[in-house]
């Protein structure tokens, strides 16, 4: 079997759709899709290959200074400067101009906000879900990892249900943080597109008005909102296929349920059986397939979804085999 490792080098990365059970042959075969660079960059950044991680340290350093440590402070230190635009500049604006009461856009955005940053705070000080040696534990070490266990060279024992590295909260996604990281995503998708309404809607407001200290505020953070956008978009749009699929990113990035069709060795075959060279060429022209038969996790879209919302996870015997 060959040793095949994503090829990173390309631009564009893989991602396969949601699976639908009500399909002819039950869909188990489902066309892989590309999505953006910057998606892949977040996804499958390779927390357990040592020669690449290092190549990617230099993608941070700038003036001898390595940024990336930065990367969770900018993130927060940004959602908080937007907030604070958001309930000084444009919801004054609106109500002033709508009649709306204040109290009531000041409690929406402040749930929003403040779900947003408490997710994003656990997301990245949280433990992700380590396997470590206790008493009456299933996943004890010395009697071997669960099945979705994977080692980070962040942590010293290996993580329960690994899911990925997040550059951005500079932490290791797992069993424990998961549904917490979803949560922080998502939240920064409704705040962009939030912002971005509101400060279309407050630049037509301010332009009536002529004030150019507000003008220049709303304009950057109009610029804020759609660069949130470009980069969390694309991220939940990753994770809804795999959460439907009940596929983690570390299971997607080294191939485990994917085949290829029309190969030197047929149809139906193990992407990792294939030479490099067939391996590449069928990645390069998007062929890779989703086999659900080879995901023992999935259980159909409605019960994957469930089970990753509702399925206890802070048990100390979880294994995260689900």
């Amino acid at each position: 079997m060959g040793d095949h490792g994503p090829p990173y080098q390309h631009m564009m990365q893989l991602m396969a759709p949601a699976m639908n059970d009500a399909s002819p042959v039950n869909q188990t075969l489902t066309t892989v899709t590309a999505v953006s660079t910057q998606a892949k960059e977040e996804e499958l950044e390779p927390d357990d290959e040592q020669s690449v991680a290092e190549d990617k340290k230099l993608e941070y350093v700038y003036c001898g200074i390595d940024w990336k440590p930065f990367l969770p402070t900018a993130l927060v230190s940004s959602t908080v400067a937007g907030a604070i635009c958001v309930f000084l500049i444009q919801i004054p604006i609106i109500c002033r101009a709508t009649g709306m009461r204040e109290v009531a856009l000041y409690t929406t955005f402040g749930v929003l906000f403040l779900i947003t940053l408490g997710c994003m705070m656990y997301t990245i000080n949280a433990d992700p879900g380590l396997s470590r040696r206790t008493r009456n534990v299933s996943h004890d070490i010395e009697e071997g990892l669960p099945q979705r266990a994977h080692k980070s060279r962040q942590y010293d024992h290996p993580i329960r249900r690994y899911d990925h590295y997040c550059k951005w909260v500079n932490n290791v996604i797992g069993l424990l943080n998961h549904r917490e990281f979803i949560l922080m995503v998502g939240g920064l998708i409704a705040i962009a597109l939030l912002g971005v309404l509101m400060d279309l809607w407050v630049a037509i407001l301010l332009a009536e008005e002529g004030s150019l200290d507000a003008e220049v505020a709303v304009a950057l953070h109009l610029g804020y909102s759609v660069a949130l956008l470009a980069v969390a978009g694309p991220i939940m749009k990753i994770h809804f296929g795999l959460i439907s699929r009940n596929e983690l990113a570390q299971e997607w990035r080294s191939n485990q349920h994917y085949v290829a069709n029309n190969t030197s060795k047929g149809d139906n075959v193990y992407v990792e059986e294939l030479s490099d060279d067939e391996f590449n060429e069928i990645f390069d022209r998007g062929e890779f397939i989703y086999d659900k038969n080879r995901n023992p996790f999935d259980h159909g879209f409605a019960r994957n979804c469930l089970n990753f919302w509702c399925k206890p996870r802070w048990p100390a015997d979880s294994s995260g085999n689900f």
